[in-house]
């Protein structure tokens, strides 16, 4: 027998339920293409570098590489035309002033030097003798004196006699005798005075000639001097306490006159030559604090110089230690250097961005507040440090940019993150 069964009506949810999902599946694609044509471009986050604004204290700085330079180099050249006997001391030694450094020859100049003393001794003897003949020449004429003084003064006496005589006119001295005896004395007073002139005349002239003597033999001391000096620098010594850098020589060599023989430089007395890119360095100036980084130590420093040149894109800055000199300091030792321009209290800043360059105008991509998309901004920045830089406008606290390099992307408004 057959039973008859009803058939059950199907619910409103299972009549719909596919409709509904393909509404859900046309939406969700429909959602999908929208957010996909909101940029132009993606890309992967993890490849891109964010940061985000801040506000709060920022230390503008500028970094720079260089070397550690002796501040007091001394170089030993060659005072004569000589050849290198003999290298003492190699680069690297620690010399005290007076330590011998390099030997020296010259023959030539061990001949000069006693031809010099022999020539010496010779004019100082003619000299001497010179001297004699002088004295004994002054003696003659100090007798020709006394002579010409004894002949005036008997023809005196002889004189005022006849003139007693001669006024009494007694006829015993007669006038012809009278005037001969009175011109005679007349003629030898003035013999007498002559006599003392000539004296006069001659301690002048033996005066000037022990002068000339003595110019000549000065002269000649000094040559002798000057030939002894020669010899004794044959033997190059040092002449500070210093470290030896070079000795650019070799045993052999001829060395004409100022030639390089070594370098000295004082191992306590060591600045930083900071090389800083001619970008950053409107702002640095004399006086402003350093940190000098030798990779062991960190210390302070000051700056002392900076170079109004610019070589090869960078300017060269002079640092002073304030206190001392690190314990792994040595000349030529590579730093680097950060000078402290400025501090910034209260002010926005974020980690430079690659290319951001200070007082200026730059275009970032900033991120929306879902982190999906990245989209470009202009901003107006300010003074830069090393790793951090300013914002003046176009950025509030809390935004998050790009800070990495976009030059892959940087034509296009607006990028997707994936």
């Amino acid at each position: 027998m057959d039973i008859s069964r009803k058939k059950q009506k199907r619910s409103v949810l299972s009549r719909y339920w596919p409709w509904a999902l393909v509404i859900i599946i046309v939406g969700a694609g429909a959602n999908y293409l929208w957010f996909l044509t909101q940029a132009d471009y993606s890309i992967d986050r993890n490849t891109i570098v964010f940061d985000e604004v801040k506000r709060g204290e920022f230390t503008i700085s500028v970094r720079g590489t260089g070397l550690l330079i002796p501040d007091n180099i001394q170089w030993l050249s060659s005072n004569v035309e000589a050849r290198v006997e003999r290298i003492v001391v190699k680069p690297g030694k620690i010399v005290k002033k007076g330590d011998l450094i390099v030997e020296l020859s010259n023959p030539q100049l061990a001949q000069l030097l006693e031809e010099t003393r022999w020539e010496l001794e010779a004019r100082s003897a003619e000299s001497k003798a010179a001297q004699v003949a002088q004295e004994s020449a002054l003696l003659d004429q100090k007798a020709e004196i006394l002579n010409a003084q004894l002949n005036y003064e008997s023809s005196k006496l002889k004189q005022d006699a006849q003139t007693e005589l001669f006024q009494k006119k007694t006829g015993i001295i007669s006038k012809i005798d009278y005037e001969k005896t009175r011109l005679e004395t007349i003629q030898l007073k003035q013999r007498w005075e002559i006599q003392q002139q000539r004296l006069l005349k001659m301690k002048e002239n033996i005066l000037a000639q022990n002068n000339a003597r003595d110019a000549r033999l000065k002269k000649m001391q000094k040559t002798l001097e000057r030939a002894q000096q020669q010899v004794d620098s044959l033997m190059i010594v040092a002449s500070i306490d210093s470290v030896v850098q070079e000795v650019p020589i070799e045993p052999g060599q001829r060395l004409i006159i100022g030639g390089n023989i070594a370098k000295l430089a004082k191992q306590d007395s060591l600045i930083a030559e900071l090389q800083v890119p001619e970008l950053q360095i409107r702002n640095v100036a004399v006086g402003q604090r350093v940190i000098i980084d030798t990779r062991n130590n960190k210390v302070a420093g000051i700056v002392s110089r900076v170079d109004p040149a610019v070589v090869n894109g960078n300017v060269q800055v002079d640092v002073e230690f304030l206190n001392g000199l690190p314990e792994d300091a040595r000349p030529d030792l590579t730093v680097d250097g950060e000078i402290l321009i400025t501090e910034l209290s209260d002010t926005l800043y974020v980690n430079r961005p690659i290319f951001a360059q200070s007082q200026s105008n730059s275009a970032f991509y900033k991120l929306s507040e879902d982190g999906n998309f990245a989209e470009r901004i202009s901003v107006k920045l300010g003074q830069g440090s090393i790793n951090q830089i300013q914002i003046i406008d176009g950025l509030k606290i809390g935004d998050k940019i790009i800070i990495s390099d976009p030059s892959s992307w940087q034509t296009y408004q607006k990028i997707r993150l994936r």
